[in-house]
Formats: C-alpha cells, structure tokens, sequence
C-alpha cells in the first residue's frame, strides 16, 4: 500500500493525501503478488514477471494513477515494493486481457437484469472480517455483503437504501468450499478464508435480489472484508 500511495502522491500531492486520510474504506484495493502463495515467504526472482492488481472506485485517482504509471513504464522508472525494484512492463485494462482486469461503471450496473437466484463468489486471497478486536474467517452472508454495502453507498453516486442490510443475515450458504488461511504479517498473523461459496436469496423482492446481485458484481472491484488496501479479500462473482 505505501508503494501505491508513493506514486499517486508523485502523480497530484493532494489527492493522495485525501485518500490516506479515508477513513475504515478506501476507494481502491491492491492485490498480493498474483498467483503466489500468501501463507509462505514470497522469493523474487530477478528477470521474472510479476503480476499484481489494482482497483479504484475514484475515478480521479485512477486518472492520475494511470497517467504516473504510464510514465513510468516508457522512461523505464523503478519502482520500488518493500525495498524490491521493478520495472513496469505492461498495464493491463481490458477483461479480455487477464480475468483480473475489466472496467464497470455505475449505469452498466445499474441497467443489468439478473435472474439466477443463487450467487456464487470465489474468493481468491484470505478474507476475513474485523468486529471490534476479533477477526472472523467466514464467509457469513451478512458480514460478506453488509462490507460490499458500505464501501458502495461510500463511492456511487446512486445510493442502496441500508434498510436491505436486515434482510442479509437470511441469505443463505447452498453450498461451500473453503480453506482456512493464514497470512504472516510483520510482527502478526491473520486467519482468512480462500475457495468458493454459493449463496442463495430467499426472496422473492425484485429489488433486493438486484441489490444483491448489484454488490456480487461490485465486489471484483471493491474486494471484500478487512485489508483490502493490503491484498486481502480479491473476489469474483463466477457465472450467471
């Protein structure tokens, strides 16, 4: 995270010190190295890609982030990650480039008609949930969906009436496969969940059944749960 506050501070001063100063959530998400283990020491090798993953739900920032890092990529500028340099060989924005990448603004998400009343979400990096000083490695509807709420009401311009956030807890889990995992911190651990969960709404509201459908899609970009500024909580919605 502080090496993507140090290029958006290099790219507008003001704008990175308005989106440190967020509080609780924070309008975008930085993955961990993709396709590498979380739960062990991560070896660089030099001359090897490495693939890491960026969301934003400001588009100012992702304006000035994006033109820095162009920048960057053609005058061959370091970056540098926990004390590790790198150089930028590609930025990848369309879907059909990588599953992890894609662009969804609010009227095409707001226009999409659903009609699967099971949503299955694969959570691909530990995730877990913060309430007070406990941590909660479960993919507990309400919790799941409650965090997708906030950070959405927080960042679009049309709002979710939070009224819908009582009926969450009757979501139910059909079906679940999930793997405990832990990730090492500096001076801590923390317990998450990977793998797949298939949650079924038991309602027949039109407009909840959007709501929830609207937060599954929004959730690949806004990730879910405690961390996601630090690569926890990478989700996507899968099928239809």
């Amino acid at each position: 995270m502080d090496c993507f506050f140090d290029i958006l501070k290099n790219a507008n001063e003001r704008l990175a010190e308005q989106v440190h100063e967020e509080d609780n959530y924070k309008p975008f998400t930085v993955s961990s190295i993709l396709g590498k283990r979380t739960d062990r020491l991560i070896i660089i090798e030099k001359g090897r890609k490495y693939y890491i993953r960026i969301t934003f739900l400001n588009e100012e920032a992702f304006n000035f982030f994006t033109i820095k890092i162009f920048k960057s990529k053609y005058s061959k500028e370091k970056l540098k990650i926990n004390d590790i340099e790198f150089y930028i060989s590609n930025v990848i924005f369309h879907e059909k480039q990588s599953k992890w990448a894609g662009i969804l603004t609010e009227n095409e998400l707001l226009s999409t008609n659903y009609n699967n009343n099971v949503i299955k979400l694969r959570f691909y990096t530990p995730t877990l949930f913060r309430i007070g000083d406990k941590h909660l490695g479960y993919p507990f509807p309400d919790k799941v969906f409650k965090s997708l709420l906030k950070k959405f009401n927080k960042y679009a311009e049309f709002k979710i009436n939070e009224d819908y956030a009582n009926m969450f807890s009757d979501i139910e889990i059909l079906n679940k496969r999930t793997y405990k995992k832990r990730v090492y911190m500096r001076n801590y651990y923390l317990d998450g969940f990977i793998g797949t969960v298939e949650y079924k709404i038991p309602t027949d509201d039109r407009n909840f059944f959007k709501v929830i459908h609207m937060l599954a899609d929004f959730a690949f970009f806004s990730g879910v749960g405690y961390k996601t500024t630090m690569g926890f909580g990478q989700v996507k919605k899968l099928g239809e």
